[in-house]
């Protein structure tokens, strides 16, 4: 449009002028209109978007390898030690151009299970998502320069600044630059939003801190741009957590912002603490947030129940590389869920153990699904139980629709300290590739390791001929297997009472191959270290398991007679009906925005797929697009039905 300048117009006429300058508002309202009505009109043909670009810190390094645009709109990359990360929310579609430093002449983009299909042109790869994702761009010219994709879903339910309940803590005069440690303002803020059972916002920034002790009854709210950074001048903590909940309950950390731990630096320096740890807490969500270089473990969780972990994203890259950085260490805890989560370190994605001391013993009841794991070191593995497993029982365990991306080993089982294993489960576990380097021909990749021995003498009496515990009722059912590894897998039992039994491999591909026998999936079955017998029972079956899966079969509408559509659909024996359950969530609000739906649906005996349907209600709140966000639920420690790679959708309601 030509810009007006009314100051020119002739003063002589000055109803002419009056009159030109009518007209001219009156095309600019005309305008506005026309414009408006556009952008109504095309949200319908052309599918519309939103797309929430998150502040960058100040102290936030750039990527000299990568750079993305998402909706035409660059996304800032970045730099962490070797690897690259790009973090936006979205809605709608996701189209996203990344462009290498080089001429790319192949690439990997995980997981694969996903199928997403995409296209390189030159130095750029584009492809599209309709749904919230955690992906992984590597072996691009066959180099080991990652990139880590975090699209997640716009936010919904997050703390406003205008709400009674919520205090930022910039009120307490905080610096937020980074320049100075504020541990003892921030500490003071969690005791008084404890006090009130309150919400803590942390906007963005930058907070230097030393350990902070979470109160019950409170959130911790990282907001988008935030970074709440361990101190550099001073160890921030040893032995204990950056985030220590002990001994409370009802707490909340939240938010898209980053908890980093500094562990590149305080490694070297003799450093040792977790990014957050959990001792005797009970109800504690953890949600959202990016946890950044950490020094030992990222989460530690012991003698703790009813622990919620949700899209959480572990990014730790140790330069020189260390071990020790698990993702998740459950120690004598139970009734816990991780769901929907990143991590990428060197050591155990998750870990198990535990001992008598607590009110709790037993590990139980622990839920792992709908992640993505990558682990690049020899000692690595998707799923660890042991050593230190000194309890009674380490039972009614679950992974599920779990991508290992890069491992040292699926499992390793050692039952060698007093612990029985019973009632463990995987199903659908991808495996792409295993550790290629090894460090010593000893570090040599296994699929699997499960073992009953004695350790050595310097371990008794925990680890003893009177005290070793038994692996019993293990299923494994829909292990998909692209690398084998350069050693076999060890199943080793000791005597008739301390034994590996009842362990069943059902649809266990290798390689694109059936595995029937011990032989098929390169297996050793060692006989005992006790008396040279075999204590070693394996099952190799094969069936047709039911697999369930969402997709937004209509992902959009936009006015009121339109109905939008979630497919859920099943595969293996359909004579049966097959009840599935689902959690709701997104920015829309069930019965306020759209017509209430349940949280269950059933498929038909016969059916392989059934519909949930979503009904828009006019509502003059309704500004913009907004978000049904559906994720099946699973059935931990049954074979009833697993989940696949598609458990969420969305589909996106626009304004009415």
């Amino acid at each position: 449009m030509r810009h007006i300048n009314f100051k020119n117009i002739g003063k002589h006429n000055h109803s002419r002028r009056l009159a030109k300058t009518k007209f001219v508002l009156f095309l600019l309202i005309f305008l506005v209109l026309t414009l408006t009505l556009v952008v109504k009109a095309s949200f319908v043909v052309s599918q519309d978007r939103v797309l929430e670009v998150f502040p960058t810190p100040k102290t936030a390094q750039k990527s000299s390898t990568y750079a993305v645009t998402v909706n035409g709109k660059p996304v800032f990359v970045h730099k962490y030690n070797s690897i690259n990360y790009v973090h936006f929310a979205f809605a709608g579609i996701a189209e996203l151009e990344v462009s290498y430093k080089d001429r790319i002449k192949s690439y990997t983009l995980s997981p694969k299970s996903i199928n997403i299909p995409s296209r390189k042109n030159g130095k750029i790869i584009s492809f599209s998502l309709n749904v919230p994702r955690k992906l992984i761009l590597h072996k691009v010219n066959e180099l080991d320069e990652q990139l880590y994709i975090l699209a997640d879903p716009l936010e919904d339910n997050s703390p406003k600044l205008s709400d009674d309940n919520v205090t930022n803590l910039l009120k307490y005069g905080v610096d937020s630059t980074g320049t100075n440690d504020v541990t003892d303002k921030i500490q003071q803020a969690i005791n008084e939003v404890s006090a009130r059972k309150g919400v803590l916002y942390i906007p963005p920034g930058v907070y230097k801190t030393k350990q902070l002790n979470l109160k019950s009854n409170m959130t911790l709210y990282l907001a988008e741009g935030s970074v709440l950074e361990a101190t550099k001048e001073i160890n921030p903590s040893y032995g204990q957590g950056v985030l220590q909940l002990e001994n409370v309950s009802n707490v909340k950390i939240m938010g898209r912002g980053v908890l980093k731990g500094n562990g590149s630096y305080w490694r070297p320096r003799g450093g040792w603490y977790s990014l957050i740890k959990m001792l005797n807490t009970n109800n504690v969500l953890l949600q959202d947030i990016i946890i950044l270089d950490s020094l030992i473990n990222n989460v530690w969780i012991q003698y703790s129940e009813n622990i919620i972990v949700y899209n959480v994203k572990i990014l730790t890259d140790p330069k020189p590389t260390w071990f020790n950085a698990d993702g998740f260490d459950f120690w004598s805890s139970r009734n816990i869920t991780v769901d929907n989560v990143l991590y990428k370190s060197t050591d155990d994605a998750t870990s198990q153990g535990g001992d008598k001391k607590g009110i709790i013993q037993n590990n139980e009841n622990i839920n792992v699904r709908n992640s993505v794991f990558y682990s690049d070191s020899s000692g690595s593995s998707g799923f660890t139980i042991g050593a230190s497993t000194n309890q009674d029982f380490v039972r009614n365990i679950n992974f599920e629709n779990v991508d290992l991306v890069y491992t040292n080993s699926i499992a390793n089982f050692w039952a060698v300290t007093r612990a029985t294993y019973d009632n463990i489960y995987f199903k659908n576990i991808r495996v792409e590739d295993i550790l290629r380097q090894p460090t010593s021909p000893d570090d040599s990749a296994a699929l699997f390791h499960f073992q009953i021995k004695l350790v050595s003498p310097q371990w008794e009496p925990t680890s003893s001929p009177n005290n070793l515990g038994r692996i019993t009722n293990v299923y494994l059912q829909n292990l998909m297997v692209d690398n084998k590894g350069k050693k076999e897998s060890i199943f080793q039992g000791y005597d008739s009472q301390r034994d590996i039994s009842n362990i069943t491999f059902d649809n266990f591909f290798l390689q694109g191959k059936l595995v029937t026998t011990p032989k098929d999936g390169f297996f050793n079955l060692m006989p005992s270290y006790k008396d040279s017998k075999p204590y070693v029972k394996l099952n190799f079956t094969k069936s047709n398991p039911t697999t369930v899966n969402i997709t937004a079969n209509k992902m959009y509408v936009s006015k009121i007679g339109d109905i939008g559509e979630f497919l859920v659909t099943r595969t293996g024996d359909k004579n049966k009906a097959l009840k599935i359950n689902y959690s709701i969530k997104g920015t829309a609000v069930s019965g306020s925005d759209y017509k209430k739906i349940s949280n269950s649906v059933t498929i038909p005996a016969g059916a392989a797929s059934t519909k949930i349907s979503i009904q828009p209600i006019q509502n003059h709140k309704n500004k913009g697009l907004k978000t049904v966000f559906i994720s099946l639920d699973n059935l931990p420690n049954s074979t009833q039905y697993m989940l696949g790679p598609n458990f969420h959708a969305v589909v996106n309601i626009g304004q009415l």
